[in-house]
């Protein structure tokens, strides 16, 4: 018998776009002989659709009017069209592939969550403390892994004491500097900076995107490094290390995913020293264990001067990492069956948790309360 999986994508997120992506291909990719596959678009407006009309991005092209709208209740996914509500399927899985603010942060998680919806990606707690970058490098810290010295630039305090901030980075970190959205993805509103008057133009054009930014020393000699993980069963599952190569000071928008981005390439597996490949695996893996994580996750890291730095995670990868894992993209499916099918044992495992219910707080607390309205007013 099939299992029911919605797979949630778009957001109401500067990455929309590349979500859209994401869905679309996890969708197609999910085993139809197993699995009957709900896609669920999620629009920067917050309206959600489904429909099979979801699963060509060429649809996304023109006008949403006659898309039906997406409902979510009591574990069942609803359509609707103008009045009328018609229920679907109760769902036994879902898949997040929205990526950034209000997906990627835990916001989906906690929808599926309250609707106890085994969820294949990552929960609330590891989504929302990976989606902010000065969060993660606590939790970094907390573990001994290498982090370059950075700060956290919050736009409320910067308004008050902006000059202030401005020393602090040069004193403790000094240039160049990259300032980044702390809770952004995709180097959306990434700069470096050289100097004060660049660092000032960076911070200003940081808080057009988020309220809080990275401040991050920055290192000329810098390599990127990537490394994905999933788990399976009690297995956490590491790909190869991939260092992304640019032209550029840092991995662009652009060079992400513009085709015709230049000097944009990926050397896979990366050409790095056994050790070093190594503590870039041991520190991926053990950030995944800590953060009692479950779907498939990209960990990143920077190269410089004989260290290895993290730098951030990301808990729903573009395209959900499917080339650090398989030779082809078909082959990929493989993987979302075993995310699938870890995420609702997972859920299993917490649904048999003890629940405390009825214990009799509310009923004290009427009598109580009836005693108190029955008693004569108090005189002065």
């Amino acid at each position: 018998m099939q299992k029911n999986v919605a797979v949630l994508f778009g957001g109401i997120s500067c990455e929309n776009e590349i979500s859209v992506i994401t869905g679309v291909m996890a969708a197609n990719l999910l085993d139809a002989s197993r699995y009957a596959v709900y896609p669920v678009y999620i629009a920067q407006d917050g309206e959600w659709y489904t429909g099979r009309q979801l699963l060509d991005t060429a649809a996304y092209a023109g006008s949403r009017a006659k898309w039906p709208r997406a409902l979510l209740a009591g574990g069942v996914l609803y359509e609707r069209r103008g009045k009328k509500l018609r229920p679907l399927c109760k769902l036994d899985c879902a898949l997040n592939c929205c990526h950034g603010a209000r997906g990627e942060d835990g916001a989906v998680a906690g929808i599926l969550d309250l609707n106890r919806i085994p969820c294949a990606s990552p929960g609330i707690a590891p989504s929302a403390v990976c989606m902010d970058k000065c969060l993660t490098k606590l939790v970094a810290r907390a573990l001994n892994i290498p982090t370059l010295p950075w700060l956290r630039i919050a736009e409320d305090d910067f308004r008050k004491r902006g000059a202030f901030a401005v020393r602090c980075i040069e004193e403790r970190l000094g240039y160049p500097v990259i300032v980044k959205p702390a809770r952004q993805g995709s180097s959306i509103g990434v700069a470096v900076a050289e100097d004060r008057a660049r660092l000032q133009l960076a911070i200003r054009a940081g808080f057009a995107y988020d309220t809080v930014l990275l401040a991050e020393k920055y290192l000329a000699d810098r390599r990127e490094i990537n490394c994905a993980a999933y788990r399976r069963g009690e297995e956490i599952v590491l790909s190869p290390c991939e260092e992304p190569k640019t032209a550029h000071k840092f991995l662009t928008f652009a060079d992400k995913y513009a085709e015709n981005a230049k000097g944009a390439r990926s050397e896979f597996p990366a050409k790095l020293a056994k050790e070093t490949a190594a503590r870039v695996q041991g520190y991926t893996k053990l950030l995944y264990r800590r953060l009692g994580m479950v779907g498939v996750v990209r960990a990143d890291f920077l190269l410089g001067g004989g260290e290895v730095y993290f730098n951030e995670l990301n808990t729903v990868p573009g395209a959900l990492a499917w080339y650090l894992f398989s030779e082809k993209l078909a082959d990929f499916g493989g993987v979302l069956t075993a995310l699938v099918e870890q995420g609702i044992c997972s859920e299993r495992a917490r649904a048999e948790k003890k629940l405390l219910s009825g214990c009799g707080v509310l009923r004290a607390a009427r009598g109580k309360g009836q005693k108190a309205r029955s008693a004569p007013p108090a005189r002065s």
